[in-house]
């Protein structure tokens, strides 16, 4: 009654993840940016690693930090976020090497569904370091990505209904539908969609 504990599937529940959101550990970069963002009052929310860092074996020390904001607000956020001593950089202009600046990649968004007080749903983080990783270059291993997969599913963390709807959005539903069924397609028929993709 109280919605700490979640329904997974029939005889597995898990806990609410946004009742009391304490198992979402912040940095201290990421809580800056926030207080900066929300001294603004412009809508905008946190995404990728800095939602999905628990689920990971080897959280890297350094890694840019995916944020969404209010499109009509992008220069003026941009500004206060440069002065607060951030490198705010373009998704597709993502540097491998680290300055001693947190690296702030900035997506603009009409739409903050998928999030709750500025932070990304596990679906929606998932989708967008999927799409970071996959087509700007974010410098975290497929491999890394796989095991923070894995250990959402196994944990029943991840509501994969959620996960491909969030994916509409990006673009992305024919990837991720592929990865959440993945399980269930017979090696003749991912033989088939090979044979397919090299003719």
């Amino acid at each position: 009654e109280s919605r700490y504990v979640k329904r997974v599937r029939i005889g597995v529940y898990a806990f609410n993840e946004w009742k009391g959101k304490t198992k979402i550990a912040l940095t201290e970069d990421t809580k800056r940016v926030q207080e900066i963002l929300d001294e603004l009052g412009f809508e905008y929310f946190v995404s990728g690693l800095d939602v999905l860092q628990r689920f990971m074996q080897h959280v890297p020390e350094q890694y840019p930090m995916i944020l969404f904001i209010e499109k009509t607000a992008h220069d003026e956020i941009v500004s206060y976020l440069l002065d607060g001593g951030f490198a705010v950089v373009k998704p597709s202009e993502v540097s491998k090497q680290y300055e001693d600046k947190k690296q702030v990649i900035v997506y603009d968004t009409e739409n903050c569904d998928y999030q709750n007080d500025g932070i990304a749903t596990i679906e929606k983080a998932f989708v967008d370091l999927y799409f970071s990783i996959t087509r700007n270059k974010y410098p975290l291993s497929l491999q890394e990505l796989v095991r923070v997969y894995q250990n959402l599913v196994r944990l029943g963390n991840i509501d994969k209904k959620k996960l491909i709807a969030a994916s509409t959005k990006r673009n992305l539903q024919c990837d991720i539908r592929l990865i959440v069924e993945t399980p269930y397609i017979t090696e003749e028929a991912m033989q088939f969609a090979m044979i397919l993709r090299r003719g």
